[in-house]
């Protein structure tokens, strides 16, 4: 059953969204696993779209050091999942989620990655945004419309670069606070900051 952060717990749950392209170049995976390696300092729980690519690095380097980390993946089984991700190790996610058998549309992949995207946004205290493209995008505006915390790693290119400019350029009224660093240390302790104030 999937809990909203109450002051019992504790345990803020952080999405790491970002391009899930797996050819990365060696200073995206070294951000990816500076940001993993960060969030070990906090008392969280990592959540990620189950995909490839930088997310899965971030969650991978966290998990490594005992972090708790949840998986939404947009396949509806633990057989989808290894086909949508077969290089990945799925060990790592304490938790997967995965598309309700019954959803309409559970057989288009494309649509149930965006079912995915909602799920796993909302079930979010924060996210953090590493590089991406549309579907991070996607995910952005997700956060931003339910009004999260959401920090920004600038420098790391794709929607990540545009998102400061977008944001001067586009007004729309949200709860959401937005938070832009080049620093994963920095970012990080920015949003656990912000946390800290929306929960005392």
């Amino acid at each position: 059953m999937l809990t909203k952060f109450t002051k019992k717990n504790m345990k803020y749950k952080i999405g790491v969204f970002g391009s899930n392209a797996n050819e990365l170049d060696s200073k995206m995976v070294h951000i990816a696993k500076q940001t993993g390696h960060e969030l070990v300092l906090q008392n969280v729980v990592v959540i990620t779209g189950a995909g490839s690519g930088i997310p899965y690095i971030v969650a991978y380097e966290a998990a490594k050091k005992g972090v708790e980390v949840w998986g939404f993946s947009p396949m509806t089984d633990n057989k989808g999942q290894e086909k949508f991700a077969p290089r990945d190790d799925v060990s790592i996610y304490k938790k997967l989620f995965f598309v309700p058998k019954t959803f309409v549309f559970a057989s288009d992949l494309d649509v149930s990655k965006k079912y995915r995207n909602v799920i796993s946004t909302a079930n979010c205290d924060a996210g953090i945004i590493i590089s991406g493209r549309w579907g991070t995008f996607n995910e952005f505006t997700n956060l931003y419309d339910m009004g999260k915390i959401i920090g920004v790693l600038t420098g790391t290119g794709g929607i990540a670069d545009e998102l400061f400019h977008l944001n001067k350029k586009i007004s729309k009224k949200s709860k959401a606070k937005i938070i832009f660093s080049n620093v994963p240390r920095l970012l990080i302790e920015k949003v656990i900051g912000e946390l800290n104030l929306r929960n005392t």
